[in-house]
């Protein structure tokens, strides 16, 4: 059985200060064109997943990510290959001003579970995101065929665990 092939991304999902609203932004073209998404993207050669978190929020919304926080990965594995990995990080801790881009319109939404648009969000969205809405950091496993989520395993994890995953994701992208 051959390995599959895995590509690397980032995703992040500022709040506001208080905590109290989610930054999302609706994507204008690509993968998820016209879905709410967090801001995120592919690691540059020589970017850790922190590194590209913070630019990629910058080149998708304007705003400069003062601190980023991991909270959770997604492991998506499609029966038709390739695999994703997406780290997850949030944060409240930012400068700028937000504003749209060519990639992504943003907009604020009430920071509740029951307030988020899932319905026009990539459906494992509304399995994940009330983990993360909890506090709970997580790593989250998808199998997909196509559009469809097959099966679906989320698990509860400390910050040690999540380090470690995060950890050999950075070295696999950074060769060492």
């Amino acid at each position: 059985m051959a390995v599959p092939e895995v590509k690397y991304f980032s995703v992040v999902i500022p709040f506001n200060h208080e905590r109290t609203k989610i930054l999302l932004g609706r994507k204008k073209r690509g993968l998820g064109e016209g879905l709410w998404n967090g801001f995120g993207g592919k690691p540059d050669t020589g970017e850790t997943m922190g590194q590209c978190t913070r630019r990629e929020l910058e080149e998708k919304c304007g705003i400069r990510a003062e601190k980023v926080t991991c909270v959770g990965i997604l492991y998506m594995g499609d029966i038709n290959g390739p695999d994703f990995h997406i780290p997850v990080y949030t944060t409240a801790e930012y400068s700028g001003q937000i504003a749209e881009t060519e990639e992504m319109e943003p907009k604020w939404f009430d920071a509740s579970t029951e307030a988020l648009p899932y319905d026009q969000m990539h459906q494992e969205a509304k399995l994940w995101w009330p983990t993360m809405l909890s506090g709970k950091l997580f790593i989250a496993r998808f199998l997909f065929e196509g559009e469809k989520v097959l099966n679906h395993n989320i698990q509860i994890v400390d910050v040690k665990a999540l380090d470690q995953h995060i950890d050999e994701i950075n070295q696999l992208l950074l060769g060492s």
